[in-house]
């Protein structure tokens, strides 16, 4: 199978959360109903690299599109992993945090985080990636800080549980935005 080139300049993991947010994805990681089937569809194609930005991009909530892309992912070899880390390390938080819905996105980084962890060094640079832009998000004298600190100089993986602290750790929001 050949890979098609990204045609779009922009990040196609910040793109994925902008459609999903938009068209209401479901994140929830027990669903019984979906399974997230958008989010992992979508995954397949950012790991083509594809982006939703682009002209031939069908995952869209609901959609038919399992027809035209085969059986629904539910794991991913470690090669589309790596993938995966590097597009969503180059992702801009800040701006998946002000354009999504609130705590969606918190959703949708934990869905990455379940679905592509791994022990690879292309995970750990994901976690510092994340880590340092979450920390930025927060107050200096946050007690989180020194949670993202760890994960940022001694190579620990983030988990889910830090997403939900992380959330938990956010200063007052107005309006669903965070007041910095």
């Amino acid at each position: 199978m050949r890979l098609m080139k990204k045609t779009s300049s922009k990040n196609a993991f910040e793109e994925l959360c902008f459609l999903a947010s938009k068209e209401k994805w479901c994140w929830n990681l027990y669903c019984t109903t979906c399974g997230h089937m958008d989010f992992m569809y979508g995954f397949k194609e950012l790991i083509k690299l594809k982006s939703p930005e682009d002209d031939n991009w069908i995952v869209h909530v609901r959609n038919t599109y399992q027809k035209e892309l085969g059986p629904a992912p539910r794991r991913f070899s470690k090669s589309s992993k790596t993938i995966m880390h590097k597009i969503c390390a180059e992702a801009n938080l800040f701006e998946i945090f002000k354009q999504c819905q609130k705590p969606d996105w918190l959703g949708y980084l934990g869905l990455v985080l379940n679905d592509m962890q791994d022990d690879s060094e292309s995970f750990i640079e994901l976690s510092k990636s994340w880590a340092s832009q979450l920390k930025n998000m927060l107050p200096e004298d946050s007690t989180f800080n020194k949670r993202l600190n760890i994960i940022i100089e001694n190579n620990v993986f983030l988990t889910i549980n830090d997403l939900e602290n992380y959330e938990n750790a956010m200063p007052f929001q107005i309006n669903g935005h965070m007041n910095l």
